[in-house]
């Protein structure tokens, strides 16, 4: 595990708000995770960008789902951050529950970043989540899926893809938990590229069991994001 600065890390948090509602859930968020103080200390220990994301769907009650996405190139400075009581009780004031994991860019996994047309103005991100055999034996399938298809991907408003591992704790065999992660400027085109026909049975093979597949969308009003 590197703590190089240029290996930038994937913080993930998804869990259940605890506000009654999507509005109020932006008003605990941006005064606790966008506190401008907590944000400069966050910043200066590593955080290079700080992302919100909802569901896609509605939420059946409540505020529904919350999905915080940060990118981070110091795992010291990490734990650090969030081993304070402060930073603790602020993400107990957002979420009921919380699954925060940290993972690591999947090495020799194909990857690409497509600049996004000023004219394309929506955001949604689409992840799979799941346990894969082996790290080569992941990496040929998503090669070979990839490969073949990031032209359709682009063509109906792909505009990255990257995949990570969960972080092992020292000492343990490497993470076999698998985390995808595409940026798509068109929501409808996403959901006609997920529903071509064997694309999901392919990228299946990659995983033990059935993964994990969410897509979500940037919150309406004013987060504080970085």
């Amino acid at each position: 595990m590197s703590n190089d600065s240029m290996t930038v890390y994937l913080l993930s948090i998804r869990g259940t708000l605890s506000p009654a509602n999507i509005e109020e859930a932006r008003k605990v968020h941006n005064m606790t995770a966008g506190d401008p103080k907590g944000v400069e200390g966050a910043k200066s220990l590593g955080d290079l960008s700080h992302m919100v994301h909802v569901p896609t769907g509605k939420p059946e009650s409540g505020a529904g789902e919350f999905l915080i996405l940060d990118q981070w190139n110091n795992l010291d400075g990490l734990n650090t951050f969030f081993a304070d009581k402060q930073v603790q009780d602020g993400g107990g004031m957002i979420f009921t529950s919380r699954d925060p994991v940290v993972w690591m860019p999947a090495e020799g996994f194909h990857s690409y970043h497509f600049p996004s047309p000023a004219d394309k103005k929506e955001r949604i991100i689409g992840i799979v989540r799941g346990m894969v055999k082996s790290h080569d034996d992941a990496r040929k399938v998503h090669n070979e899926l990839i490969a073949s298809t990031v032209n359709a991907a682009r063509r109906a408003g792909s505009v990255s893809h990257e995949t990570y591992f969960r972080v092992a704790a020292p000492g343990s065999p490497e993470g076999l938990e698998l985390f995808g992660v595409d940026l798509w400027q068109d929501h409808a085109g996403m959901d006609a590229y997920y529903d071509t026909p064997g694309l999901m049975e392919k990228m299946g093979k990659m995983f033990t069991g059935m993964p994990d597949a969410t897509t979500w969308l940037r919150p309406a009003g004013d987060w504080v994001e970085w």
